[in-house]
């Protein structure tokens, strides 16, 4: 099946425009566009259909956290969570939820608890020339999303990175507030509602229109709160059935509420390179001069950079990878207002028999403060490998066991109230995950 030819362009650029019969075993590509918000996907090689999958999970974690110098702490951290995957296609209608979330449980010292969610809906209309994107992700934690501090951490991210990404494509991470940097523990809100319109010229090209608006809310004073809106339109052309090309211009707006006549704006234009084949790989890269206009005070001043975003993802039967790097403007994570930041994940696959799967996963994130150019910057160095390798046990649970490992560079003096710790932090454990239904 994954040796077969490629499907045909369809009608437009959005492959759903195509009015073929399609037959049980045949590919459906992949809707998105390289100027749209979401990411190239894989594309489906069976005929659409639903998923609906509940299930609960205990994980009993072991964590070392760096305390001064090179002493450490050790406490354990039980995790009660809930996921579901929900996927159905009916009509011009594609809707997709993805939900982790629960409670954690720290044996300190001190002791503590807290509570964390993970939310994506997603809903896709497709017509005849158009296609509307409607979809808000929503993120509550007591650490940063990026390293899943306070969610179980590194190591409960490979878990989880296969049941997201089989339902949801990712959103382009200039549309999400930041949180690639690590602070100690202070809830925080981080949500983003996005609204995409594409129009289908041709079989060939279309235009795509997408806008978002974003928040990074703490409970806690002492952190630096943000507003982003971000407008982004483009005009693809496809090439032959697996190449195309867009050229793109976008618009953001960060502004800082609890910082007066504070704001953070960019202009960017880029030309932009993918490449799909169904079910087995997708790539794509964008690249251009992006112009920052900062604000803070009567003090106003402009700097050039280089913006990149850029993903790639490869699947085989029982592997897989993928790798994303986004390079631009940013909210600042709560601890700058606003940042320059450099930013890699990766994540891998592999299924070494029937009842044995493992999973990898990592990143990277330099985030350094704004400032007229030759102006003294600070910044933070933030990276995280996670693994995990899980085992079935019947048809509805599996048992998983996990290690991550994180650590985090802090400049001489914290610009805000808890930067959190430097220096290794380990996590080890076990989850056990039970489906309602049978999972394969």
């Amino acid at each position: 099946m994954y040796n077969r030819p490629p499907t045909p362009a369809a009608r437009g650029v959005s492959p759903e425009n195509d009015a073929q019969d399609y037959q049980s075993t045949e590919a459906i590509p992949d809707m998105n566009t390289l100027s749209g918000a979401q990411l190239f996907g894989l594309g489906n090689l069976g005929h659409a259909h639903s998923v609906f999958d509940p299930s609960f999970s205990l994980s009993q974690l072991g964590q070392t956290v760096p305390v001064t110098g090179a002493q450490s702490s050790m406490s354990s951290d039980t995790l009660f969570s809930a996921i579901l995957n929900f996927d159905r296609t009916w009509s011009i209608h594609h809707l997709a939820t993805a939900y982790n979330g629960g409670a954690s449980f720290d044996s300190g010292p001190p002791s503590s608890h807290s509570l964390y969610h993970n939310l994506v809906v997603s809903e896709q209309m497709a017509w005849e020339r158009w296609r509307l994107l409607l979809r808000d992700d929503f993120v509550a934690s007591p650490g940063a999303a990026f390293t899943g501090t306070g969610m179980g951490g590194p190591g409960l991210i490979a878990q989880l990175s296969s049941t997201f990404g089989a339902t949801l494509n990712s959103i382009g991470q200039a549309f999400i507030p930041n949180e690639t940097i690590e602070t100690g523990n202070a809830n925080r809100y981080r949500n983003t509602v996005l609204a995409e319109a594409e129009y289908s010229f041709s079989r060939r090209s279309a235009f795509t229109f997408s806008g978002s608006y974003g928040i990074l809310q703490f409970n806690e004073a002492g952190f630096v709160n943000s507003r982003m809106l971000n407008a982004q339109a483009g005009y693809d052309y496809l090439l032959d059935p697996k190449d195309s090309i867009a050229i793109v211009a976008s618009y953001g707006d960060i502004s800082f509420p609890g910082l007066a006549n504070t704001n953070a704006k960019d202009y960017s234009a880029g030309v932009a390179f993918g490449r799909k084949i169904t079910g087995r790989m997708a790539f794509q890269v964008e690249a251009g001069p992006q112009l920052i206009h900062t604000g803070a005070g009567t003090q106003q001043f402009d700097r050039w950079f280089e913006s990149v975003s850029s993903a790639v993802t490869y699947d085989r039967r029982r592997s897989g990878i993928s790798f994303n790097y986004v390079r631009g403007l940013s909210g600042g994570s709560g601890v700058y207002a606003g940042a320059t930041t450099n930013a890699f994940t990766a994540s891998a696959h592999r299924q070494f028999t029937r009842n044995w799967t493992g999973t990898a996963t990592g990143g990277y994130a330099l985030n350094r403060s704004l400032g007229p150019a030759g102006a003294p910057t600070t910044s933070f160095n933030n990276w995280y490998v996670g693994a995990n390798l899980a085992r079935r046990v019947g048809r509805q649970a599996n048992m998983n066991f996990l290690y991550g490992l994180q650590k985090q560079d802090n400049p001489s003096t914290c610009p805000v109230a808890n930067c959190g710790a430097t220096g290794f932090q380990h996590s080890f454990g076990m989850t056990v995950n039970w489906h309602l239904r049978p999972n394969g």
